[in-house]
């Protein structure tokens, strides 16, 4: 017997809700039945308890029990990385989440253990954060400017950040998602995957990207 659901969809270009929509029903095809579709569109930058298809959303599955959301894709909940991690935080505490894209947390039939897997992952991620929080700025290696500011530009991501964006990549995270997550440009994740060539994949033609298939917006990476 199929469980009730909702679906959240953020959406950036136009055209994604038609197709996110498609993918969203395919996946709980066998497993959901869809009892409503929430949908923000252009509402990256704004946190998702602010915004109003979410928060439509939180007051729909409160006013009637619904405890299973999906959503398209992780990296997509919020452009940053510690407000996509707090909402996440917050709906895993009274909800199960899945993920129509892009979903390693795995444990799809038991909502126990995912809930438990996805909270694993956030207290790893809390890892890193609080290490990003602690760690000071590296001085550069060039001359300093009078007043103590170093010369060149700063380091887009630390040594945790870092550590935390392989783990993110070797789970089969794309590199677009990656940069919209770290909010830093390809060409930096490319400077950082150089010494992981199994995980650098394929930036353009059909190979596929780690532990995914190769679809949409990942064809042109």
């Amino acid at each position: 017997m199929k469980k009730d659901a909702v679906a959240y969809l953020n959406t950036r270009k136009k055209g994604d809700f038609a197709a996110q929509k498609a993918e969203v029903e395919n996946y709980c095809k066998y497993r959901f039945g869809i009892v409503g579709i929430f949908h923000d569109h252009r509402a990256n930058a704004t946190p998702p308890e602010k915004r109003k298809g979410f928060v439509e959303m939180l007051d729909y599955c409160a006013a009637n029990n619904c405890p299973d959301i999906i959503i398209y894709d992780l990296a997509d909940l919020a452009r940053d990385m510690d407000a996509g991690l707090a909402t996440l935080r917050a709906l895993n505490d009274q909800y199960t989440v899945y993920c129509v894209n892009n979903d390693f947390f795995g444990f799809r039939d038991d909502p126990e253990l995912r809930r438990e897997a996805t909270g694993n992952f956030i207290a790893y991620m809390d890892r890193y954060r609080e290490s990003t929080r602690k760690a000071a700025p590296l001085a550069s290696k060039k001359a300093k400017k009078e007043g103590g500011r170093p010369i060149g530009r700063p380091r887009a991501l630390n040594e945790g950040q870092v550590e935390a964006l392989l783990t993110i990549r070797q789970s089969g995270t794309s590199i677009s998602q990656i940069c919209r997550m770290f909010d830093v440009s390809r060409s930096t994740v490319s400077k950082i995957l150089a010494d992981y060539p199994e995980l650098k994949g394929e930036w353009k033609g059909g190979r596929q990207e780690p532990g995914e298939g190769v679809t949409g917006e990942e064809q042109t990476e």
